[in-house]
């Protein structure tokens, strides 16, 4: 009896931790994956003798069954993943670095916090560029030679134009949505307006990328002439990907659910099955963004919803726009800091060998919001 009790008790204790590992319960399991940057570290990876990073610790149970035979299957692909979300957050955090809501993250599993849990704006984007990051780091870790199943994109080959031809490695973004496609939305589950605009937000991201690639190409001849040029494609700087979808997410699309053409075999969104909330406006894109519920407020500290506030962020006094503090305060007024800082300046290099300097003092007014 003691046994059967202590065995019920460690299944309970198992149930609660990997409850408190996905940040949100069994409420939306959504983005649950995300965990893996804060603990993709060395000691959590299991190498085969090639030293090539093969999978993530099952006993963090951070990803799913289906997630983890997909790493087990493309040895190296772990650490392309965990690179494309440091980017993603990066990313984000630049984008939204004078606005309200500055993609805040922890350090738990629980990377986004709740506004994953949402259907606003915010929760679009964030699926956007992870998804995006994802493809892009996986597409460029192929063309590298860091993921053993697959390599360079050559299906472009042979002569391109007059003056050109096809050649060189060309990153592999094909591989890159098609793994992305596969690990990224296994994390959806039902068929509701939530499941569907992530997963069209996560194919938002994919398309980004691969829409945005463009020709690179190298000279050959005699003395530098370029008579003959030898081309591939290239991936898009991230921060290209970013300016995108930060431009797609002012411009959002707020949708509904459609029953129209409705496919209960398919596992896709079909764009068939969102509409504009407003009849008067076009049908999104598969590229451009979704959301299905208003933004919560910002400006203080709200726990149920997760948010912040601005109390405490720098602001500019003289900026009309989001990043001033009349707009980024709320309205709360703000608190002014001046300091003196001392630098070097005007060095001089002395032949030879030295430095010299000197001691410059200037005064700087910084602004937080109250």
């Amino acid at each position: 009896m003691k046994s059967l009790v202590l065995l019920l008790g460690v299944k309970a204790a198992c149930i609660l931790l990997v409850s408190s590992l996905s940040g949100t319960g069994a409420v939306n399991n959504s983005g649950r994956w995300w965990g893996i940057v804060n603990v993709a570290s060395s000691s959590n990876l299991l190498t085969n003798s090639k030293n090539v990073q093969l999978v993530l610790d099952p006993s963090l149970a951070l990803l799913s069954r289906r997630q983890r035979r997909l790493i087990r299957q493309n040895p190296g692909i772990l650490h392309a993943i965990a690179a494309g979300l440091h980017t993603a957050i990066k990313e984000c955090k630049w984008q939204f670095r004078n606005r309200r809501w500055n993609c805040p993250t922890t350090h738990s599993p629980a990377i986004f916090g709740k506004i994953v849990n949402r259907g606003c704006r915010e929760t679009a984007f964030v699926f956007a560029i992870t998804s995006a990051g994802v493809t892009h780091a996986v597409a460029r870790s192929c063309s590298e030679g860091a993921i053993e199943s697959c390599t360079c994109d050559y299906r472009r080959r042979g002569p391109g134009g007059q003056d050109w031809h096809w050649g060189g490695c060309s990153d592999n973004v094909d591989f890159g949505r098609m793994f992305t496609r596969e690990f990224v939305d296994s994390s959806e589950k039902g068929r509701d307006l939530r499941y569907l605009t992530n997963l069209h937000n996560n194919e938002a991201g994919r398309l980004t990328v691969s829409s945005e690639m463009h020709q690179e190409c190298k000279c050959h001849g005699m003395s530098g002439s370029c008579t003959v040029r030898t081309c591939w494609m290239r991936l898009p700087s991230f921060r290209t990907v970013g300016d995108f979808l930060k431009d797609r997410f002012d411009g959002a699309s707020r949708v509904v659910y459609s029953n129209k053409g409705s496919n209960r075999a398919s596992h896709r969104a079909n764009p068939r099955h969102l509409e504009p909330e407003n009849p008067a406006h076009k049908t999104p894109s598969a590229m451009d963004l979704v959301y299905f519920e208003k933004s919560p407020n910002f400006c203080s500290y709200n726990g149920k919803t997760g948010t912040l506030g601005t109390s405490g962020r720098t602001c500019n006094s003289s900026s009309p726009g989001l990043d001033g503090c009349e707009l980024l305060c709320c309205g709360r007024g703000y608190k002014s800091r001046t300091e003196s800082i001392t630098e070097r300046c005007h060095c001089t290099f002395h032949w030879c060998c030295h430095v010299s300097c000197l001691n410059c003092t200037s005064t700087r007014t910084s602004h937080q919001c109250l």
